[in-house]
């Protein structure tokens, strides 16, 4: 194949491992946006302009032009908001879970101003819906901070030094009156550097088949006054070691942010049944220093919860 479309960072010739995306209903907006990152490679011997956009049963997509992707040349885009569709009602969820399937269109064209399609690659995904406030699930772990702890989150530095700092705060919350606030230190001063902040928090997870964990964040760069600016690439949650949903881009030195800033985002992962795993949230940042450091890094976590059944 000429151009292809993959949500992992697995690369080709290995096959694409199949790819589900979690979605809990409870508290969500109707209608649901969706907002997804995706990998899209050229291997024809030109450069391409790239197009994506995707169709789905009541679902509303964008069509994002992505630019000019050299030959041989592979990249990442987080879509944020990139779809639409009616929030689905407690009725479409029987017993608190219901898949569908959608379709990506990547599209090549050889001409920047997307006329003249030369390749067209499809990839089918499954959207399972879960209501995690349905009765066939039972609430096994819920951690909103409202007695005014961290309970048993802990807060390290995963790229470069510093200590960061890890607090029950109250001015972005999901549920009254408190959330947790994962802050990167200052860095250093003239120095332009990576930094990843991780939270983390270690779970027994129940002897049932179906295992999830939902946690919802919002992360931004905060203001510091006279000190270099931050720019967001990632945010990573990983099983232990294992990846299991990867938001923006790998880090580059771009003077940009690749994920969505300052609203809170849902993400919601499967788990395996009577294990312990380490569940970590990795923001990964780009810190641009001067004569007094470059700012902070922040992001917020509540109601995390894990269900079973």
């Amino acid at each position: 194949m000429t151009i292809e479309l993959r949500l992992t960072d697995v690369d080709p010739p290995a096959a694409e491992p199949k790819r589900t995306i979690y979605r809990d209903i409870v508290n969500l907006p109707d209608p649901v946006k969706l907002g997804i990152t995706v990998r899209y490679f050229n291997y024809d011997d030109v450069g391409l302009y790239f197009q994506i956009t995707g169709s789905g049963t009541g679902y509303t997509f964008g069509t994002v032009n992505l630019g000019l992707l050299g030959s041989g040349s592979n990249a990442y885009i987080n879509l944020d908001e990139f779809a639409s569709r009616a929030k689905p009602s407690v009725g479409d969820l029987p017993n608190g879970e219901m898949e569908e399937n959608i379709t990506l269109i990547l599209k090549g064209y050889t001409d920047s101003g997307y006329t003249n399609l030369k390749w067209t690659f499809e990839r089918v995904v499954t959207v399972h819906w879960i209501n995690s406030a349905d009765a066939a699930f039972t609430v096994d772990f819920l951690n909103n901070f409202d007695d005014g702890t961290v309970q048993g989150w802990a807060v390290m530095m995963e790229i470069y030094g510093g200590t960061p700092t890890l607090t029950v705060v109250s001015d972005y919350v999901l549920s009254t009156p408190y959330s947790i606030k994962a802050r990167t230190p200052l860095a250093p001063t003239a120095v332009t550097v990576e930094r990843a902040v991780r939270l983390y928090k270690s779970f027994t997870t129940p002897n049932k088949d179906a295992v999830y964990a939902i946690i919802d964040v919002r992360n931004t760069v905060e203001y510091e006054e006279y000190v270099g600016p931050s720019y967001n690439k990632y945010i990573r949650v990983n099983r232990n070691d294992v990846v299991l949903v990867f938001v923006g881009r790998p880090y580059d030195t771009v003077a940009a942010n690749y994920v969505p800033l300052d609203k809170w985002m849902r993400i919601v992962v499967p788990l395996p049944k009577n294990a312990t795993v380490e569940l970590r949230i990795v923001l990964d940042v780009l810190s641009v220093g001067n004569a007094y450091g470059a700012r902070y890094a922040s992001y917020w976590l509540d109601d995390f919860k894990i269900i079973s059944k």
